[in-house]
This record gives structure tokens, sequence and C-alpha cells, in this order.
């Protein structure tokens, strides 16, 4: 109780403040607009970078905790792509919004401040899996399926080509491989900019954070009930039971295993808007299960930690 009380409730609590600031006039849409580019460009890569450049190489090379992460993302995205389809009906691009959101937690912005204060910078290697594997393959995977769903020549290159630019142009994956690059090389990170990148890294929690609930509350609250309910409970309960039951059976170490399970708690990430947004495929969805699972996730956050850290 005492993880809960210290950890994931204010976690949630500053979610919440940039809800209610959001809903203000103290946050006009371009701050919050310039508010998510600081945390996205700036400050979460600095904390990505930083942590995983001071990670023992060791800890990088696990495949377990690709394959823990991966093959319960991949079997949740082809189990909702065809529940969507049988209960919902519905194209194919919009079961792959729908089949992504229920596969695809909010690392970034959630997860990755998280499970550093719950866990330790041990646990940043598992957060860099977690971040590479749900940009560069599932929604590569989602992408691929709106382009070839939209018809047309040449949509699948184009949706290969998309999908690439996407996963290169992503700071967090770029601070991710050079946080590698630099750990795996053995050279210490001079003191002068280990500090600097420390300094701009701690503002990434806070303002992530408050960003992400300004944000949320410009988003619109769909009618969707039963789909959301169903796409959130898919997220929020089996999706993590099914990252535990990967971790268990590929003997995933402790912290990874803590980080994995933690991070499949989350909510869905705001990339499931963005995408749909992009393609106007389910977009009034999307912002409705971001928003319901967000409020949610406050309960299987608390629990998980309650069960892994109590």
């Amino acid at each position: 109780m005492n993880a809960v009380l210290t950890i994931a409730l204010p976690f949630f609590a500053l979610i919440f403040t940039g809800m209610l600031a959001g809903r203000t006039r103290l946050m006009p849409g371009e701050t919050i607009s310039g508010l998510n580019t600081f945390v996205f460009f700036f400050a979460l890569p600095a904390l990505l970078f930083s942590s995983i450049a001071d990670a023992p190489v060791e800890d990088l090379r696990d495949p377990a905790l690709f394959l823990a992460w991966l093959l319960p993302g991949l079997m949740l995205f082809g189990l909702t792509y065809w529940l969507a389809g049988l209960v919902f009906g519905g194209g194919a691009g919009k079961r792959a919004i729908q089949a992504l959101a229920a596969s695809f937690a909010n690392v970034g912005f959630v997860g990755l401040p998280l499970v550093i204060a719950a866990l330790g910078t041990e646990a940043t290697p598992a957060a860099a899996v977690v971040i590479v594997v749900d940009t560069a393959i599932l929604i590569g995977v989602a992408t691929a399926i709106i382009e070839v769903d939209r018809g047309g020549r040449g949509s699948l290159g184009r949706a290969v080509r998309t999908a690439t630019l996407g996963v290169v142009r992503n700071p967090l994956i770029v601070a991710s491989v050079l946080g590698v690059a630099v750990s795996v090389a053995t050279v210490p990170l001079p003191e002068p900019v280990f500090a600097y990148l420390e300094l701009l890294g701690n503002a990434a929690g806070p303002a992530a954070l408050f960003a992400l609930g300004a944000t949320l509350a410009r988003q619109p609250l769909g009618e969707q009930a039963v789909e959301t309910g169903l796409l959130v409970l898919l997220k929020l309960v089996a999706h993590p039971l099914l990252v535990w039951g990967a971790t268990v059976m590929l003997g995933v170490p402790p912290v990874g295993q803590a980080a994995l399970i933690i991070m499949a708690s989350l909510p869905v990430a705001a990339n499931v808007y963005v995408l749909a947004q992009r393609y106007q495929v389910n977009v009034s969805g999307a912002s409705s299960v971001i928003l319901v699972s967000t409020v949610f996730a406050v309960a299987t956050v608390s629990l998980v930690l309650h069960l892994l850290l109590s």
C-alpha cells in the first residue's frame, strides 16, 4: 500500500491536475502543444539516453525482455483485431486502431518516469525495449493495415515507408539507440554532460504527466460505450496478465519482469489517437478509450504496484 500512496497516486494526481488546467484559460491549445513538444523532443529523450547509457551492457542484451513484450503484444493485437470484427464489424483500418488501443501502453509519457520512480534506473532497459517494440512494430503493423485498407496502387510500399520514417524520426528511439551505443562502448559520459542530461531528464516526469492530462482534457468523449469498455478491459486486465505469463515462461529477471508488468497495466497511449486522427479512422473511439483507460488505470496501476512492491 505504501508503494501506491508514494508512487502511483502522485503520478495520477499530476495527470488530473493537468486535466483541470487544460479545462481553463490558463492552458490554451498552443501552450499545451509547446509543453508536449518540450517533453517529447527534449526531456524524455534526455532521461532515456542518460539512463540507458549508464546501464550495464548485459542488461541490454537479454532477448527474453524483447520476446516477453513482443509476443503478448502481437497476440493481443491479433485477438482484438479478430474480436472487433466479430462484435462491432467495420473496416480493417478501424479494427487496426482498436487492436492498437488494446496493446499499446502509454510508456513514453507515463511508463518511463513511473518505472524509474518505482524500480530505479535498472528498469530502463525494459522501458527502452517497450518503446522500440511498440513504435517500430505495433504502430508499423497498424499503419500497414490502414494503408492497405485505404487501397490504391503502392499502398503497401507507402505503408512501409511511412512506418520506417516514423521510427527513424522518433526521438525516443533515437535516444535509445544512442544510449545503447554509449553503454556498449563503455565510454563514460563527461560529468558536465551527464549533469546536463540529468537536469533536463528530471523535468520529464512531472512535465509529461501534466502535459498528458492537459491534452486529455481537450479530447472529445465518444458514445461507443461497449467498444470503449471492451478495449479498456483488454488493455488494463488482459495485457498485464499476458505479459506476466510471458515473463514467467521466459524467465525474465525480477526487475525486468516487474517493469514489463507495470508498463502493461498502463492506459492506452496518445499515439493511438494521433494515428487515428492522421488517417481519420475511428477518431472518436480512440479518444474515448484513451481518456477512460487513463481514469481506470489509477486502479490497475495501483493494484500492480501493490502486488509487486509490497
